[in-house]
């Protein structure tokens, strides 16, 4: 790898033998043509971090493949153009069966542990068949690790889904080194000790030589929760557990984005005449933006009353402010995210049949996913980015837009309960719940001066290329007990 390409200095690090990386999802979507498996690779900050140190270390991504077809247990990344023919990696299908996804996936992992762990106890379902599947994938993720490990691998598990591999693993293969991560917020010991599977849960984390959170205030609960539900010892100032003898560290890696790339973009000529298109077709003195998956922890349903108290309070932003919100489809087969869409669109509707005049609509509601380089021109047209989640274990939304700024301008309006709060201080700063709060958040943000808005993007900038998404695969691996 070039010395001077994004993310060349993790391959400096001293790399483990082989890894492991094990996810719910691969990152490449996997098809059969003429025979052969063809892979096409997705859009993930975490697959441009990590993809890098597999090609180094001819690691293997072990995952499903998003698909119910028949295909080869595994497949091969080929190297880059013009790269040594050895940086090559492998992906290792799961197999699940579509019942297996209903009940792991859609039932145990997003109708249970989602909810819960983002403070959402209404919209949990218990259900013993759900548990018994996430037990049964679990075990077959596992029986995967163990197949393809090898003495020396770093074995790397991902997210919520697989909660209990670590210790599935650890049971059969004791001297392994293994990392854990989790991609969610980690809940209060109280609101954790709701499900009734909570000690086998923590156990199977347990089984870890490294738990990474993205904030220490999640491991910070992660560790009460251990105090209250296990017999494990723990020493808070070291921040570890010992279960038996086995020694777990806990840590915090606030996960980022490839800052370089975003910057890039910003400064597309492509993109940039995009943007412009879009200023001139919506043609209000101020533009604001929010990007979510359809999800009820996203906020959107919030921020859009929030929308309609300025307008009713603010009168003289009628004709001069538009809000477009983009929601990308997500778990359409679940029914409450289905009534939360027509409860979206309704309130859309509202705002516009209440508000709107000839040449202008105050808000323009978008379903469907977008290519990076649009979402990438919307970040350049808006002079405000409303990032107002209930609850979040990161959100790169946020970032993304602050690195696609090279004009060191627009305004961030991010909630206090997103992760990136902690990072991104410079932001306006809202609480999502307090709507009248955030209404006036807003509308300060369409009045603030062109001098403060660049100073502050200038900060929030520096500290997103600072902590970009290679520091936080170096502070990982850096972090694993050797």
């Amino acid at each position: 790898m070039d010395e001077n390409q994004p993310g060349a200095s993790v391959l400096r690090l001293p790399l483990p033998r082989r890894m492991l990386v094990v996810s719910n999802r691969l990152p490449y979507n996997v098809s059969m043509r003429g025979g052969k498996p063809i892979t096409r690779r997705g859009i993930s900050g975490l697959v441009t971090a990590i993809e890098p140190v597999l090609r180094v270390s001819g690691g293997v991504w072990i995952g499903w493949s998003g698909s119910y077809g028949a295909l080869p247990a595994r497949a091969t990344i080929e190297p880059e153009a013009g790269a040594d023919a050895s940086r090559q990696f492998q992906l290792r299908m799961v197999h699940l069966s579509k019942g297996e996804i209903e009940n792991y996936y859609l039932g145990y992992a997003n109708k249970r542990l989602w909810p819960l762990f983002h403070y959402f106890q209404e919209h949990c379902e218990f259900n013993v068949e759900h548990w018994k599947a996430y037990q049964k994938v679990n075990r077959k993720f596992a029986d995967v690790i163990i197949d393809e490990y090898r003495p020396g691998d770093l074995v790397w598990i991902h997210d919520y889904h697989l909660l209990l591999a670590p210790a599935m693993v650890r049971e059969r293969i004791p001297e392994a080194r293994i990392a854990f991560f989790l991609h969610i917020p980690f809940p209060t010991e109280d609101i954790f000790a709701v499900l009734p599977q909570a000690e086998e849960l923590l156990n199977g984390m347990l089984g870890s030589d490294l738990i990474g959170f993205h904030l220490p205030i999640y491991a910070e609960h992660f560790l009460n929760t251990v105090r209250e539900m296990t017999a494990s010892h723990y020493n808070r100032l070291e921040r570890t557990v010992s279960v038996g003898a086995h020694n777990v560290r806990i840590a915090s890696f606030p996960i980022s984005i490839d800052f370089d790339f975003f910057d890039r973009l910003g400064g597309d000529s492509e993109v940039q005449k995009t943007a412009r298109k879009l200023r001139e077709y919506y043609p209000a003195r101020t533009l604001a933006f929010g990007a979510d998956r359809l999800d009820y922890t996203k906020g959107i349903l919030e921020r859009l009353k929030a929308i309609e108290i300025m307008l009713d309070r603010h009168p003289n932003l009628h004709g001069k402010f538009t809000f477009i919100q983009l929601s990308a489809p997500s778990r359409t087969k679940v029914k409450q995210y289905e009534r939360m869409r027509h409860e979206i669109e309704h309130m859309v509707g509202h705002i516009v049949g209440r508000f709107s005049k000839e040449g202008w609509v105050p808000v323009v509601y978008s379903y469907g996913g977008l290519p990076q380089s649009d979402l990438a021109a919307y970040y350049r047209a808006a002079d405000i980015a409303l990032i107002t989640p209930l609850r979040d274990g990161l959100n790169l939304i946020a970032k993304e837009y602050v690195a696609t700024r090279s004009d060191d301008d627009g305004v961030l309006v991010l909630s206090k309960l997103a992760g990136a709060a902690e990072e991104l201080t410079d932001a306006v700063l809202i609480n999502p719940y307090d709507l009248e709060g955030m209404a006036e958040a807003i509308y300060r943000a369409t009045r603030m001066k062109k001098k403060e808005r660049q100073a502050r993007m200038r900060r929030m900038r520096e500290q997103v290329r600072r902590n970009d998404i290679y520091w936080w695969l170096e502070s990982f691996l850096r972090a694993v007990p050797r």
